[in-house]
């Protein structure tokens, strides 16, 4: 049983594919004229976006001018955004429990403040780490790692829940066991290394201990 659990936002706390995604195509249309399919930037869930976009062949001008409409129209878009049902419920669980909780997130600093902040979750958790904090971002393990200095937490006892191969790759890295958010996961053949198969939120609470 862990006594840490760590999580990722999108796709594994909040429904953000769609909204991602769509608002991706729309801002590569406008700056540039290209048509991309939606499995064509499924790549993209789960890396910083500066990442994604450098991996898009993107001339330096068409990667600033498409982050930036990027964050606009992503920001028109959250009302649409929800909580996974039964997370929130899940993450009182875990606290009430003594659980220590984190997020480990592609997010940077303003996206969180814009994305996630308005669903009212963060008291929930003891540690935040983005992409502006001064370690190498997923899909290596030092995200991790810093959540598990600050925490005073072991490896032994720490679990990271996530939705994409970047968070499996960053568990493994950082040497803490791994569980698959499949209501967020697109393809679950990725995850064959995975330690847990997680059906839907609550089942988080299976595999936390009870203080």
């Amino acid at each position: 049983m862990f006594s840490t659990i760590l999580f990722d936002i999108d796709g594994t706390i909040i429904d953000t594919e769609d909204v991602i995604i769509s608002s991706l195509q729309e801002a590569v249309s406008q700056v540039t004229g290209r048509q991309l399919k939606h499995a064509d930037l499924q790549f993209t869930l789960g890396i910083p976006s500066s990442v994604a976009l450098k991996q898009m062949q993107l001339t330096p001008a068409d990667q600033q001018a498409v982050q930036s409409l990027w964050a606009k129209l992503l920001a028109k878009k959250q009302k649409s955004v929800r909580v996974f049902a039964t997370m929130r419920r899940t993450l009182a669980h875990l606290q009430h429990r003594g659980v220590k909780l984190g997020i480990i997130t592609s997010k940077n600093d303003e996206e969180l403040e814009h994305e996630f902040n308005r669903f009212g979750l963060n008291d929930y958790f003891d540690v935040l780490v983005t992409a502006d904090a001064k370690v190498k971002p997923k899909p290596s393990g030092e995200p991790i790692a810093f959540a598990l200095h600050e925490l005073n937490s072991t490896k032994r006892d720490t679990l990271y829940v996530g939705d994409s191969r970047y968070d499996l790759q960053s568990a493994q890295d950082a040497g803490v066991s791994f569980a698959v958010a499949t209501w967020g996961a697109n393809d679950l053949s990725d995850f064959g290394q995975a330690d847990y198969m997680l059906m839907q939120p609550e089942s988080i609470l299976d595999l936390a201990v009870i203080k």
